[in-house]
Order: C-alpha cells, then structure tokens, then sequence
C-alpha cells in the first residue's frame, strides 16, 4: 500500500533530531514523501539541502504559515502524483505512528469523499494541561455551533482522497485556522468527517511545538467570533422589531402585542439568519436536519411570547431585558432538546 499513500510534512524551524527521527522512522514504510519548508530561518537551510537529496522539498521563501504549507503540498501532490490514492498530512516533530498513518489512509481511500481525522484521546494524564484545555473549548464551541461532536479538532494527523482536494484548496485560510476551517466547510458542504482513533503520543509535554498560545489561540477563535457575529446580528435586527412593532400597537392588551410583535420578529429573524449563515444553517440534502432546524425556531417563537408576556406584565421586569432573558432561557432549553434529534446523512464514524 505504501506506493498509493503521499506523507505530506509542513515544516517550520523544524526541532531537527525529532524530524530526523521521524524521516527514519517513515523509511521503509512509504515510498512518496513530500515536505514544505515554509520559509524557516537560514540557519535551516543546510538541514534542508540535505533532505532534498532524498525527498522532495518545496520551499516559501517567507513564512505563510501551515495553512498555505498543506495548500501549496496539495497542489504539487495533485499535478504530480497521479497513481496517489489518498494524501497524509503529519506534524514535523515525530508525534505520530505509522500504523496510525496507514489507518488513516486506509479510511481516506475507503471513503474517497470524506475527511479523515487522527483522533486523541484527551482524557490521559499525559496530555498537556493547555492542550486538554484548548481541546476542550474548541469542540465545546465546535458543537454549539454546528451541532457537530469532533473528537479532536486540532488533531495534526489527517488524510484526504485527491477526489476532494479541491475543496479543501478552495478553504480560505493560511495559518492554524485553515485546519479548523476545513472542519467548517465539511460542516457547510456535507463532506463527511470520519473519527479514527490514533496514539495520544506528546514528546518532553511538546515542548518543540511552533504553536503560540496566545497568537495562534487568537486566530483559531476568531473564526469562532465570527460566526457567532453572524449569528447576533440577525438576532440584534429581531430585537429591533420587536420593540417597533410592539409600541407601533399601541394596544392595551400587552400580551396580543407582544404575541404579534414576536412572530413578525422571529420571522425576520429567520429569514435575516438563512440570508447570513446560509451554509451553516441549511444542510444540504438534509430534510431532516431542516425540519428540526425549523421546528426549534417555530418552537421558540409562540413559547417565548407568553413567556415575555409574564415577565414583562407580573414581574415587571423591564420588556427588552424580559425578551432577551426568555430568548437565552428557551434556547438553551431547546438546544438540549434538539441536540441528538436530527437525520444524518454523513457516514457513521
């Protein structure tokens, strides 16, 4: 199998005894590697001369970040490597097993139009506090917003059929956030995401990672803000009308305004929400996943209004704030609900 299998390695001051190590390691085991120095420092460059005696090596000339080092690969590998059956992308610093590998690949040429996934296991007493943690955020915000359980979703270790590489080409993104990025886009596009259980393997608690705690943290979670942004304003918009409509009644039966004024804002909401996160909200050939996407809003919407009826004529509580508390109240409500309500068409992990 080793001569259908492409190991991909982005590369940025790499720690070399690890790298080398790796490269020894991978001897043997697969014919096709291909490695992308993604403008590492000139102290590197001796290192890399000597890998491109036995290995095919791309070179940026300024760092563009991990993102664009598996972008550039997979172009090569598309125009190159044509009796390739699946791409492997791996990290430089010796973190992942070959059987691993190969399980991977085995995955991405089984299930050419899906991506494939090395998975941690983050509950070991050997996984690194800020990985745990970082792990933890991630896939909790993961989850909430694409009702979408990823093991690991900053997993190095992942393996595509050339069958999709253009989509993933298609993926904005040049750092970090590229690989969480490739998760949304399956999310959006129906690419299935298939979950395979790999080594949980840190060296010296990854001490050699080019990873940034705080810069490169604050590149992923902005992919997150954004969404989330998209996400508020259509809500902002809703709450806007509700308050026009409402005090445009001017009725003294406060509960048939405030019923009225939010069905018309929840239908604004609605339609200003699909028009934004079309992608994420309507899932393709996804019927299911529609109805139920549709039967929460519905939901929501006729609940909601006694609801603000009550807080805002017994409680006295002030009618903006009433509408915003039932809002987050019935949402959270829904959401546990709904969460493992749904018809999937992706295959099973």
């Amino acid at each position: 199998m080793n001569n259908e299998i492409l190991i991909i390695i982005p590369a940025y001051n790499p720690p070399i005894k690890l790298f080398e190590s790796l490269l020894t390691k991978l001897e043997g085991a697969f014919k096709h590697v291909l490695i992308v120095n993604d403008g590492s420092d000139e102290s590197f460059n001796v290192f890399f001369k000597k890998l491109e005696r036995k290995y095919h090596v791309l070179k940026h000339e300024y760092n563009l970040g991990k993102g664009e080092a598996i972008k550039t690969a997979y172009r090569f590998a598309y125009d190159n490597y044509k009796d390739v059956l699946a791409y492997v992308v791996i990290d430089c610093d010796n973190q992942h097993d070959i059987e691993d590998m190969i399980n991977c690949c085995k995955a991405a040429i089984e299930h050419s139009d899906s991506l494939v996934i090395g998975v941690r296991d983050f509950s070991l007493d050997t996984v690194p506090f800020k990985s745990k943690t970082g792990n933890k955020i991630t896939r909790l915000m993961f989850k909430w917003l694409f009702n979408k359980d990823i093991t690991d979703t900053q997993t190095g270790l992942r393996a595509i059929s050339p069958t999709i590489v253009d989509k993933l080409l298609a993926v904005s993104g040049s750092r970090y956030n590229y690989e969480l990025k490739c998760l949304i886009t399956c999310c959006e596009e129906n690419i299935p995401i298939i979950e395979v259980p790999i080594k949980t393997i840190y060296i010296e608690n990854n001490k050699e990672s080019r990873f940034n705690p705080v810069k490169d943290s604050f590149i992923i979670y902005k992919e997150f803000i954004n969404y989330y942004l998209k996400l508020f304003i259509p809500y902002l918009i809703s709450l806007l009308v509700f308050l026009i409509v409402f005090y445009f009644m001017n009725s003294n039966n406060d509960l048939k305004a405030i019923i009225i004024a939010n069905i018309i804002a929840g239908i604004i909401n609605i339609v200003t929400n699909i028009i934004m996160n079309y992608r994420n909200i309507y899932k393709h050939n996804s019927l299911g996943n529609n109805l139920v996407y549709i039967l929460k809003k519905v939901l929501k919407i006729f609940i909601a209004g006694f609801f603000i009826y009550i807080c805002y004529n017994l409680l006295n509580i002030n009618l903006l704030l009433s509408k915003v508390l039932v809002d987050i109240i019935l949402t959270i409500i829904i959401f546990l609900i709904f969460r493992n309500v749904g018809f999937k068409n992706e295959k099973k992990n």
